[in-house]
């Protein structure tokens, strides 16, 4: 099975690096998977962290679709209880009117920051802790030009050729049956190891409502991966983005990217081994000619053809490296 291939980029920072050098690799990072043969490159969205770069993947996504040609870009995702539905819904059809058919609105319902980065961004007010699902509603009605709570409010530009395609992120049944209903695509986080896997996916597969936003289900499964020309290289490269999802998991703000000795020094022997090791044993690892193989074996549980992939190393020709064997690969 071809599989379509997408990039999950978060903008990693590394200890001695900055955010501006995040930024650029990301920039990088898009015009190799352009002219590569990507299917898609997403951006995440985070707030008052030192381990990741962009806070605004709107902006990034606008950028990259200036600088590139074929491949598809979006928000991966947009955190919504940050924003107003009118607001997400304006600049979705601004992007998705000048590069029609290339932009994606992904959607998620996370913070996308701790206590304090939400509370600045809600303007110090208490967050409306309300239905997330029904500011996607709301989203719909403005992209479809549809009535909504404002009667006949609009949002620009109007008359789209093409509606832009809508993920809703998540990680559980819930997630997927709120995707299913509304006839948007669903994009399964399986990196962070934790949610009920397939379970989620058939969900949304099978109570997929055709009559909605989209005529088809579009199923996406991000997936965190290290390629090297070696086992253990590839699992020393993956300890940075290892030790970042232990940290996310005891509600901590990650740090910028380490050096493998550094966290070998600080978890072995440590209360938190075990579990960063079953972490690492989440993520792929592998030589070049096998990580075909293990996607292809990814792709057959949850039923998809299209994967995202995350591969956040300390070195970014190691982040590279790992992107082009894969490309190459499929």
């Amino acid at each position: 099975m071809k599989l379509k291939l997408g990039i999950l980029d978060q903008s990693p920072t590394t200890r001695g690096g900055s955010s501006l050098q995040a930024l650029k690799n990301s920039i990088d990072l898009a015009l190799f998977a352009d002219e590569a043969g990507f299917h898609s490159v997403i951006y995440s969205e985070h707030h008052g962290v030192e381990a990741y770069g962009s806070s605004s993947p709107e902006i990034l996504s606008a950028v990259i679709l200036g600088k590139t040609r074929h491949i598809k870009v979006g928000t991966g995702g947009i955190m919504m209880k940050n924003y107003s539905a009118y607001k997400i819904a304006e600049w979705t059809k601004m992007l998705g009117s000048l590069y029609p058919g290339r932009f994606i609105l992904g959607l998620g319902k996370a913070p996308g920051g701790l206590k304090d980065a939400v509370s600045a961004l809600n303007n110090h007010r208490p967050v409306i802790l309300s239905s997330q699902e029904t500011k996607l509603e709301e989203i719909i009605q403005y992209i479809k030009e549809e009535k909504g709570i404002y009667g006949g409010l609009i949002a620009q530009p109007e008359n789209l050729a093409h509606l832009p395609e809508i993920l809703w992120l998540g990680s559980g049944t819930q997630s997927a049956r709120e995707a299913a209903k509304h006839g948007v695509g669903y994009s399964y986080a399986d990196f962070m190891g934790e949610g009920p896997g397939a379970e989620s996916t058939e969900t949304y597969l099978n109570e997929f409502e055709r009559n909605q936003y989209s005529s088809t289900p579009s199923l996406q499964v991000a997936v965190a991966v290290s390629v090297a020309d070696d086992v253990k290289t590839a699992r020393y490269n993956a300890y940075g983005m290892a030790y970042q999802f232990l940290q996310s998991r005891h509600i901590q703000a990650p740090e910028a990217l380490l050096p493998a000795e550094i966290i070998e020094q600080r978890i072995l022997g440590s209360e938190d081994e075990e579990e960063f090791f079953k972490i690492l044993s989440h993520i792929i690892t592998d030589i070049p000619r096998n990580i075909s193989g293990r996607l292809q074996e990814k792709a057959q549980k949850y039923d998809t053809d299209e994967l995202l992939i995350l591969c956040n190393m300390y070195k970014e020709t190691d982040r590279i490296d790992s992107y082009k064997s894969i490309i190459l690969a499929n």
